[in-house]
């Protein structure tokens, strides 16, 4: 089965999101970086081995109107957004969405400079055409590029990770063909993740600031 790369935990505000994290799990996220064009920057959560919690937030040092950083500026709080997937063969991935007569744009190739001033690449491949918005996984191969969660602190652990959709009886039979394996139920959109955290249980949800 394909491994969870990451959570995307997005935020109008990475200082205060950074804040929030850091008081719930007992652990401080560390900086990540700025996306450049992107208008977006971000901080890394270890979560164990090669997976981590990305706290996604406009970067005010970028004068741009990527669609991206305006959507993130207008959430009233920090909610979990979507995950990633890992693979190093994106080409498989994308002839996989294809015979599930899903759409995408092709590789997308990204970069960042982290703090050290050193490049890290990426490449992404992002399913559309579906009526799961982000609760379906985009795909992600860092190839040669050290990995985000490397030299993370990993005293937190990712437990559980649940999608509620009403059409959860097409969402998990199309997870299937992706060799994705999440807990998959019937019910209003959303996606859960469970934390084993110095602090505790910690659960963050798509659906924390409307609930709240």
């Amino acid at each position: 089965m394909a491994r969870i790369d990451h959570l995307v935990w997005a935020a109008p505000d990475l200082d205060r999101a950074i804040d929030e994290l850091a008081a719930r799990t007992g652990r401080r996220p560390r900086t990540g970086g700025a996306h450049p064009g992107n208008g977006t920057r971000n901080a890394i959560l270890g979560l164990g081995g090669r997976s981590y919690l990305e706290v996604l937030a406009p970067d005010p040092a970028q004068a741009t109107t990527a669609t991206a950083s305006a959507s993130l500026a207008k959430l009233p709080g920090p909610v979990l957004h979507t995950f990633a997937v890992a693979t190093d063969r994106l080409d498989r991935v994308a002839v996989k969405l294809e015979q599930a007569g899903l759409p995408h744009a092709g590789v997308i190739p990204m970069s960042r400079r982290l703090p050290s001033g050193q490049l890290v690449r990426w490449r992404l491949l992002i399913p559309t055409g579906h009526a799961y918005g982000p609760l379906a996984p985009f795909f992600i191969d860092w190839g040669d590029s050290p990995h985000p969660a490397d030299g993370a602190d990993d005293d937190c652990r990712l437990s559980r990770l649940t999608l509620t959709h009403p059409e959860a009886w097409s969402l998990r039979p199309l997870l299937e063909k992706l060799d994705v394996e999440v807990e998959t139920e019937a019910g209003e959109a959303a996606i859960t993740a469970e934390l084993e955290t110095p602090n505790g249980v910690v659960r963050l949800s798509s659906l924390d600031r409307v609930a709240g």
